[in-house]
C-alpha cells in the first residue's frame, strides 16, 4: 500500500483499508486469483500503480514498438545470417570461413549494453555517419538503425552456425551428388535441393529467436530511450508495479509460446515428412 502513498504522507489506517478494498486486496488469495484470471479472460489485465492506466493500454503502446523492432532485427538476421552460413558451408575449413565464423563469434560475445554504447560513440561522435539515435520515430527513421543492428548482433551466430551445419550436412546427401553429376549450376542445386532441406533447423532458431528479439531488448529500450516492451518491464520492476509485472510477464510467455506454434507448423511446409497425417 505504500506504493499508492506519497512518501512523505503518513496514512492512518482508514486509507489503508479503503484502498486495500478499492485494489481487492483484503480478499482471500483465491478469491484474488479467481479475479485477476477472470478479468484476464475478458482482457482485462488490472490498472498500473506508477502509471495510473490500464496496463493493457500500457501495453498496447509498447508492444506494437518492440514487435517492429523485433521483426526488423529479424529480417536483418535472416537476409545477413543465412547467406553467411551457406557460404562458410560451401568455403568449409578455408580462410573465408573462419573469417566470418571468428567476426560473428567475436560480435555475439559482446553484450548489447556495451555493444550499444560502442557503436554510438564510433558512428555518431567520432564519425558522424547517424545524427543522434535516442528516442523513437518509428521503425523507419534514422533513429531505428543503431538499435535494429545491436539487436540482431546476438543472435546472428546461432543462425549462421545453424544453417552452416545443416548445408554441410546436406551437401553429402546422394540428390546433391546426382544433380552436381547431372552438371546443374551450383546457384540451382543451392535453391532447389539444398536450402529447402537445410532450413528446418534454422527455422527452429529463428522461431525462438523471435520472441527473445521482442521481449529481450531491455537494457537496448532503456540505452537508446525507446518506450517499448523492454522499459515498460523494467520501469515496474524497479517501481514495484505488480499488475504491470504480471502483465509482461503474461504476454512475454504468449509471445514464446506462439513463436513455436509458428514454428511447428513452418516445419510441415518446409519438410511434407513432418506434416499430420
Amino acid at each position: 500500500m505504500r506504493l499508492l502513498i506519497p512518501q512523505d504522507v503518513n496514512p492512518d489506517q482508514a486509507t489503508i483499508d479503503r484502498l486495500r478494498h478499492q485494489y481487492g486486496l483484503d480478499k482471500p488469495f483465491l478469491v484474488q486469483l479467481r479475479d485477476y484470471l477472470t478479468n484476464l479472460a475478458h482482457g482485462n489485465f488490472g490498472s498500473s500503480i506508477a502509471l495510473n492506466r490500464p496496463v493493457g493500454s500500457a501495453l498496447a503502446h509498447a508492444l506494437p514498438i518492440s514487435m517492429q523492432l523485433g521483426l526488423a532485427a529479424l529480417v536483418l538476421i535472416i537476409i545477413v545470417g543465412i547467406p553467411l552460413g551457406v557460404i562458410t558451408a560451401l568455403k568449409q575449413n578455408t580462410w573465408l570461413d573462419y573469417t566470418i565464423l571468428f567476426g560473428t563469434i567475436t560480435l555475439s560475445t559482446i553484450p548489447p549494453f556495451v555493444l550499444a554504447p560502442l557503436l554510438m560513440i564510433l558512428l555518431i561522435l567520432k564519425l558522424h555517419i547517424l545524427p543522434s539515435t535516442t528516442g523513437w520515430s518509428g521503425i523507419f527513421s534514422v533513429k531505428a538503425i543503431l538499435p535494429v543492428v545491436t539487436l540482431a548482433v546476438g543472435p546472428l551466430l546461432g543462425v549462421v552456425r545453424y544453417t552452416r551445419f545443416s548445408v554441410i550436412e546436406v551437401l553429402g546427401q546422394d540428390y546433391v551428388r546426382t544433380a552436381r553429376a547431372k552438371g546443374l549450376p551450383m546457384r540451382a542445386i543451392i535453391f532447389r535441393h539444398i536450402l529447402p532441406n537445410a532450413l528446418t533447423p534454422v527455422v527452429t532458431s529463428l522461431g525462438l529467436t523471435v520472441a527473445g528479439l521482442i521481449t529481450g531488448s531491455i537494457f537496448l529500450e532503456n540505452i537508446f530511450g525507446i518506450p517499448g516492451f523492454g522499459q515498460l518491464a523494467v520501469n515496474s520492476i524497479t517501481g514495484n508495479d505488480y499488475q504491470v509485472i504480471l502483465g509482461t510477464t503474461i504476454v512475454g510467455a504468449l509471445l514464446v509460446i506462439g513463436s513455436n506454434l509458428i514454428v511447428d507448423v513452418l516445419y510441415g511446409l518446409l519438410d511434407p515428412r513432418v506434416r499430420l497425417q
